[in-house]
């Protein structure tokens, strides 16, 4: 059985190589590819029972340094502005996160840049920008928001 994720946070081949590595230690993936410029993992598990490791995947990705995207997740991501240190990074993530239906919000400061997924409908994304904006800080769609494969 193959699976498509994506991986956040690639900026060369040795992220690439690192990130495959890290894919392929995980118990019962039989292979995985991932591409830098698409930023997916084509990842082929074992048979087995047929579920998918996805906590196990996730963590050998962090641990490499990057952010596996959950299949079937929605994401969006927002140029923030207003942020000038680690603790405006971490309001903005604090508050994204708390939104139910949020899964994870990743918070780049020096590109003032966040990455969203989420389950539920576009609505959602309205409830983000009003809650960020409440605390001092804005948000402005930079990508457009997509299913993940």
């Amino acid at each position: 059985m193959k699976k498509i994720f994506n991986i956040y946070g690639m900026h060369c081949a040795g992220c690439v190589n690192s990130a495959e590595k890290a894919l392929k230690r995980v118990p019962g993936v039989i292979s995985a590819e991932v591409q830098l410029t698409t930023e997916k993992a084509v990842v082929e598990f074992e048979n087995g029972n047929g579920k998918i490791p996805i906590e196990e995947l996730r963590e050998a990705v962090e641990f490499a340094g990057f952010e596996l995207g959950i299949p079937d997740m929605k994401h969006a991501s927002y140029h923030v502005i207003g942020m000038h240190c680690s603790g405006c990074s971490s309001s903005v993530e604090k508050v994204i996160t708390s939104v139910e239906g949020v899964e994870r919000a990743s918070v780049n400061l020096a590109a003032e840049f966040v990455q969203i997924e989420y389950s539920g409908s576009d609505e959602l994304l309205e409830e983000i920008e009003k809650k960020v904006a409440d605390v001092g800080y804005q948000l402005k769609k930079k990508v457009l928001t997509a299913k993940t494969d």
